[in-house]
């Protein structure tokens, strides 16, 4: 075994401070004092490889071994609950989630002796469950579940602290995700700052998805659609999903105003989030292109609920008509716009009728 990591070093959440300054100042200091990797030997080697910013911190047998994809499975747990699993060195093309070497370009020294914690042993304290969540691929409704049980209080200070001491975008959208799922309106200062913070390592869906929980419905809206305004075209039709967290038609006048060409299943994903009603939706396909193409995709989305996002959301037509009317509706669009996309949607969704209706 090597010197420098001959004995296990635990793994000790920073004890923040209350103020988001202080928080900065203990999780740097801790992070310098030893190597970030083992927690066992002092830092040695400042690897800016995968973050100029927040560059990793570690002893010289650490360091090696990350650069040859060696890393022990609590080596590499340690350094992702501080830079997020998705950087080069620690992602899932080199490591399993339970940090198990993919491809080591060297042998994996006794990583028996090194696990990473288990689930039972990290979500009774907010500060070692924010660890575990940061090297999840994705959460999972346990980690959100343990995530509900702390008082708002808690939760907020170390959410709060974590994401006020790191610029690593990718940690602060998952706070803003943690408090999307399990936040509530004590969080309003928060996700007002977070809007500050905007768009410097942040994304804007997890912002979004903040705001739609726990601002105020006007003010969270605003917000998402002036952001997605400022946006580049391309930009615009990749984040517009986001606006399907707030779950209202205030969604479907937007897409009004803004729909336009190219016209993919994401106007369609949106619309179904929207709480879109078979009115509405004749609407759409009485006017035309580009809205009657949308309301064919939002058709389809509700009855094939590709995405996770659509499941989660449990999307469903209001209003839903009867077969006959559906048939009749769908068809007559059918005649009027005979391209083989329309033909082969209105097939299928006359397949689907169930699950249209939820009937």
């Amino acid at each position: 075994m090597d010197e420098d990591c001959s004995r296990r070093g635990e793994s000790q959440a920073p004890t923040f401070a209350l103020s988001p300054h202080e928080a900065t100042i203990n999780v740097r200091q801790s992070m310098t004092a030893i190597c970030q990797s083992c927690e066992v030997a002092q830092a040695t080697v400042t690897d800016k490889c995968d973050d100029p910013v927040e560059p990793y911190l570690l002893c010289g047998s650490c360091h090696a071994r990350l650069k040859a994809r060696s890393l022990r499975p609590l080596e590499w747990y340690n350094l992702a609950k501080r830079h997020g699993w998705y950087q080069y060195f620690l992602h899932d093309d080199f490591y399993d989630d339970d940090g198990t070497a993919w491809q080591p370009e060297a042998d994996v020294i006794e990583a028996e002796r090194f696990p990473i914690p288990d689930f039972a042993s990290v979500c009774s304290n907010p500060e070692t469950l924010l660890d575990w969540s940061i090297t999840r691929w994705h959460l999972r409704d346990q980690e959100f579940l343990a995530w509900s049980i702390f008082s708002p209080d808690t939760k907020l200070r170390v959410l709060s602290n974590r994401f006020s001491a790191t610029a690593n975008s990718g940690i602060r959208s998952l706070i803003l995700e943690i408090i999307g799922k399990t936040g509530d309106a004590s969080n309003v200062a928060f996700v007002r700052y977070a809007w500050r913070e905007y768009p410097e390592n942040i994304s804007l869906g997890s912002l979004v998805h903040a705001s739609a929980t726990c601002l105020p419905f006007e003010e969270g809206f605003e917000r998402a659609i002036s952001a997605l305004a400022s946006l580049e075209p391309s930009q615009r039709r990749n984040s517009m999903y986001c606006l399907g967290y707030f779950g209202s038609p205030a969604g479907l006048d937007w897409i009004e105003k803004n729909c336009s060409q190219p016209i993919t299943e994401s106007w369609g994903y949106l619309a179904a989030m929207c709480r879109p009603s078979w009115a509405r939706l004749t609407a759409w396909l009485s006017r035309g292109r580009p809205l009657s193409l949308v309301a064919i995709d939002t058709l389809e989305a509700i009855a094939r609920l590709r995405t996770p996002l659509l499941k989660e959301r449990r999307v469903r037509l209001e209003q839903a008509p009867s077969f006959t009317e559906l048939e009749a509706v769908l068809r007559e669009y059918e005649c009027r716009d005979p391209v083989p996309r329309v033909q082969k949607k209105v097939s299928g969704l006359l397949g689907n009728f169930e699950r249209i209706t939820n009937t």
